[in-house]
């Protein structure tokens, strides 16, 4: 399916009802037939056939005492937008069903001023946002409503997220604010009083009805053109909410992050009684060492060790309590900025104990930041050679040099912090940031955007392992997309896009800050090799036709 909006009423009657969806439709352009009154037809028809649900309907079970359907069309992304209180496709009936009742009945949020997300991969996900409008005659002066946006694709709605909550709390605001100034009209009589031989109007609050009054919201809000105004509101939202699901730069072979797990499990049990103490995840290292194993394979074993899914909460936590152990913000932008940007992280570890999983856990939050193909992973208790990988783990309990000796094998590039756990308690007792940020790092602005966007979902104590996970994946993917774009463009035939300045470059990939580009060029590692390959056997075949031409003429 695609996405829709839905506007849903919770009747004193008969329960939850769908009032509005709007759904969005493939649209092939023919001058020759008349496409749009056929599916007005069609709708109209099934609206208006007679069913048991429907004979039990009232008043606040409409929206509109016509039974209208409306149709806008988007002739520049073909799509076609269709709005009426139901819709002749029996699973998304059923998907729009399960949203209403859940919307309004059991998905409560923590926080009235903010929408809930909730749903599965089966059934699709909803963003719901539920609402309350002040009416005279209603049951207890007010009605209970929800909005809901749902699509079937989780990373896409947590993308559009804040995007759509605006979008709902202006609906919101404007349907409250019309209920209101109806309540304040409806509650109040206008009375005449003779005092002192001089006629005055006064006004009289007007006393609660005995039965409550089933009405529509057109007349709650006293808007007899309010369908329409949803219908326009509800296709603004879909259709850019829809450009962002199209934003899809370029196609390519799956990230990592997309590989099934059936072939990462033959690869644990092929490595899992070769594993020494003493393990390098270079993933060049691995596919010289095994040319048994695929060697379009990415994955390894000692990568899966580390994937954030198999710790999740633990490993959240964990993360967190590091950040407390830093106390200082700037710190977390520090090391973030510079493992994002492909410079090295040394993890200098004391445990208490000699479970690795405590420290795996750890760590695996790190590698969840990186597309797979950034992160090389190794874990020594001897020499650290800087150009060996992007992230070190040093024991220091079992090193076999003495510290000197590894310090002298960090430069400018390479970052080292020292931890101490304690793996018995599940507790971090020291963090230590040995390599101190300049003063240039004092100024917030030197950050990219996804520094920033990091740092702010890992110290949101509300958001727990899943959802951290999938926000994070979602933005991977927007950057990934935008890696795609820089290294199809560094080879483009057409002009030279690497002697472009920072500003045309970032028109081009449509960022604002001029540091995203450092995490940009950083992630083109980060693309399959089938990808790059296919992009420069692109480049040859253009260049040879070129030449064919040159030599014709």
């Amino acid at each position: 399916m695609n996405a829709l909006c839905a506007l849903h009423h919770f009747c004193d009657l008969h329960g939850p009802q769908t009032l509005l969806c709007t759904e969005g439709r493939t649209y092939i352009q023919d001058y020759n037939d008349n496409d749009n009154e056929e599916l007005k037809t069609y709708y109209s028809q099934f609206m208006n056939a007679k069913s048991p649900q429907e004979k039990t309907q009232c008043q606040s079970c409409t929206l509109s005492s016509e039974g209208v359907v409306i149709t806008t069309t988007d002739y520049s992304h073909h799509m076609q937008y269709v709005s009426s209180s139901s819709t002749p496709n029996a699973e998304l009936f059923k998907t729009i069903r399960h949203a209403c009742v859940r919307s309004l009945t059991i998905e409560k949020p923590t926080d009235s001023e903010h929408p809930i997300v909730f749903g599965d991969d089966q059934g699709g996900y909803c963003l719901s946002f539920s609402f309350v409008c002040k009416d005279f005659y209603a049951r207890g002066s007010q009605r209970r409503y929800s909005l809901c946006y749902l699509c079937p694709d989780k990373y896409h709605l947590l993308s559009v997220m804040c995007f759509i909550e605006k979008c709902m709390k202006q609906i919101i605001f404007w349907l409250q604010y019309d209920a209101s100034q109806t309540y304040s009209h409806e509650e109040q009589i206008q009375v005449s009083a003779k005092r002192h031989g001089i006629i005055t109007a006064t006004s009289v609050r007007r006393v609660l009805p005995c039965q409550p009054v089933q009405r529509m919201l057109s007349d709650i809000v006293c808007d007899s053109k309010l369908i329409y105004r949803a219908h326009a509101l509800f296709v603004w939202i879909l259709r850019t909410t829809n450009s962002a699901i199209q934003e899809s730069l370029f196609e390519a072979l799956p990230v990592q992050e997309r590989i099934g797990g059936v072939h990462n499990q033959q690869i644990v049990k092929y490595r899992s009684e070769t594993t020494d103490d003493s393990t390098d995840v270079d993933n060049d290292t691995y596919n010289n060492s095994n040319s048994d194993v695929d060697d379009d394979d990415d994955d390894d074993y000692d990568s899966l060790e580390y994937h954030f899914a198999s710790y999740g909460f633990q490993a959240l936590r964990l993360f967190r309590k590091f950040i407390m152990k830093l106390d200082n913000l700037k710190y977390l932008h520090y090391i973030l900025f510079n493992w994002l940007t492909g410079n090295q992280l040394i993890i200098k570890y004391q445990n208490r104990t000699e479970d690795k999983d405590f420290i795996r856990a750890f760590i695996s939050v790190f590698r969840l930041l990186l597309p797979d193909n950034c992160c090389h992973l190794m874990e020594t208790t001897s020499q650290i050679a800087s150009c060996t990988a992007n992230l070190i783990l040093l024991d220091m309990d079992a090193l076999v040099t003495t510290a000197d000796d590894c310090q002298q094998y960090t430069d400018k590039y390479s970052i080292a912090i020292r931890i101490i756990f304690d793996s018995s308690d599940e507790q971090i007792h020291l963090v230590e940031l040995e390599t101190q940020p300049s003063e240039k790092f004092d100024r917030i602005n030197i950050f990219p955007t996804y520094v920033k966007v990091l740092v702010d979902l890992l110290t949101d104590s509300h958001l727990d392992d899943d959802t951290l996970e999938a926000i994070i994946i979602q933005q991977k993917n927007k950057y990934l997309n935008k890696a795609k774009l820089y290294f199809q463009l560094g080879r483009c035939p057409i002009a030279s896009f690497l002697s472009m300045n920072e500003h045309q470059q970032m028109n081009i990939l449509k960022i604002t800050n001029p540091n995203d580009l450092l995490i940009i060029r950083f992630w083109q590692r980060g693309l399959s090799s089938a990808y790059k390959n296919q992009i420069r056997m692109m480049k040859q075949d253009d260049n040879q036709q070129r030449s064919v031409q040159y030599q014709k003429q």
